[in-house]
């Protein structure tokens, strides 16, 4: 009786911490995208081919560093929307041309960080 209470407690404690992470909630970057990278290379982490988009304080990567975010492919681990092939191509143009015009973005990413959910682009 007293191991299937430890295990009971090991499998309950193991369920708790799974729905803390779960419940991390999306959070918003604002800044200005400094850099746009589009790999087809596999990723546990980011899929099969993504794109990583690094986010600066400043126009034209001036200012501090924000952070990097990523549109996932498919099969990634990462919590986040995964975008097929030809919506990570747009998505990729649309961050080089914000990146080369000095467009302000606002990237609404998962609770962790790194999935991009939602992107808006403002004008200057």
């Amino acid at each position: 009786m007293k191991r299937a209470s430890i295990v009971v407690s090991a499998v309950m404690m193991s369920v708790g911490f799974a729905s803390t992470a779960l419940a991390a909630a999306p959070i918003t970057v604002n800044g200005y995208v400094c850099a746009a990278t589009y790999t087809r290379q596999p990723n546990v982490t980011y899929g099969q081919g993504y794109v990583v988009v690094q986010v600066n304080t400043g126009a034209n990567c001036s200012g501090s560093f924000v952070g990097n975010y990523y549109y996932l492919g498919s099969g990634a681990s990462s919590g986040g929307y995964e975008y097929s092939e030809a919506e990570r191509l747009g998505l990729f143009e649309r961050a080089t041309q914000a990146a080369t015009q000095g467009t302000p973005v606002s990237l609404y990413v998962e609770g962790a960080g790194i999935g991009i959910l939602n992107t808006t682009y403002r004008g200057n």
